[in-house]
């Protein structure tokens, strides 16, 4: 019952993050967005308004599906300490840094739940046939 109760509990956080990082990445591909002036505001790039957007979807995309969910959460966390990052040091206004604490939160949640079944490389085992000589 435990084990159920965590699922949910993973799925609606990841639906959660699915919903704000989708409709926030969109939103970066407008030119009239709020978004676009911010990134102006703060002197970065169209390209980085643009990359941040498509980060933020393809984060969204990968939280759908449990063996990518990691590594979508995992974008979110550098998302969101990136925006950190430019509150602290650009907008010289670290105190607003604390509006990315709850989905970065959720999101180190979601990575922690669904870390397990990202799979990983194996490390090769050398043979004894292949001796260095």
């Amino acid at each position: 019952m435990i084990k159920i109760a965590k699922e949910i509990g993973l799925w609606a956080v990841c639906l959660f993050l699915v919903y704000v990082f989708s409709r926030a990445g969109i939103a970066k591909f407008s030119e009239h967005s709020g978004w676009a002036h911010a990134f102006h505001v703060w002197g970065y790039p169209v390209w980085f308004r643009i990359l941040v957007g498509c980060v933020e979807c393809a984060a969204a995309l990968l939280l759908l599906y449990k063996r990518t969910a990691a590594l979508g959460a995992a974008l979110i966390i550098i998302v969101m300490l990136g925006a950190m990052a430019t509150h602290a040091f650009i907008q010289h206004r670290p105190q607003q840094a604390t509006n990315e604490l709850f989905p970065l939160a959720l999101a180190c949640i979601v990575f922690l739940g669904r870390m397990r079944l990202v799979p990983l490389p194996r490390p090769r085992k050398l043979s004894s046939s292949h001796s260095a000589g």
